[in-house]
């Protein structure tokens, strides 16, 4: 799971949320479907978890009356563009601080290189030596 998402809340549109209030007054309470649905309807958002096992079963598992129950393709829909849209985000704001210099900014914290040459771009160490800098030689450090 994307950490920067994982905290995620998704409020539902009002003709998706009237939808879901009309699809749940026709079920009774044992009804496959009921709890989510009536637990969507009062909270009035999903969230990010909620978001992405429901998408996976619109797109693989419900058939029917069980996916109409749930919002079907209307639901389906405004799943994706609602996780497209937060994704996306979060991909151009890490973009954008790579592109200003900060490293590492899509790995992990516990695989970033510490090494104060993150990128092993072999630095050339300054002469010292007047034999050195006589004769001009570049000594190369790894």
């Amino acid at each position: 799971m994307n950490k920067d998402l994982k905290n995620d809340k998704y409020s539902i549109p009002e003709p998706l949320l009237e939808l879901l209030k009309n699809n749940l007054s026709s079920l009774g309470k044992n009804e496959k479907g009921y709890n989510r649905c009536n637990t969507i309807v009062n909270d009035g958002y999903i969230t990010y978890p909620q978001a992405k096992k429901l998408k996976h079963e619109l797109e693989n598992d419900l058939e029917g009356i069980e996916y109409e129950t749930v919002g079907g393709e209307d639901m389906l829909n405004f799943i994706n563009s609602s996780l497209d849209d937060r994704r996306s985000g979060v991909y151009k704001s890490k973009k954008i601080r790579q592109n200003s210099g900060e490293e590492n900014v899509f790995k992990k914290t516990h695989t970033k290189d510490q090494s104060k040459n993150p990128t092993k771009v072999r630095k050339i160490k300054i002469a010292t030596k007047s034999d050195d800098i006589n004769n001009n030689r570049a000594i190369m450090k790894r």
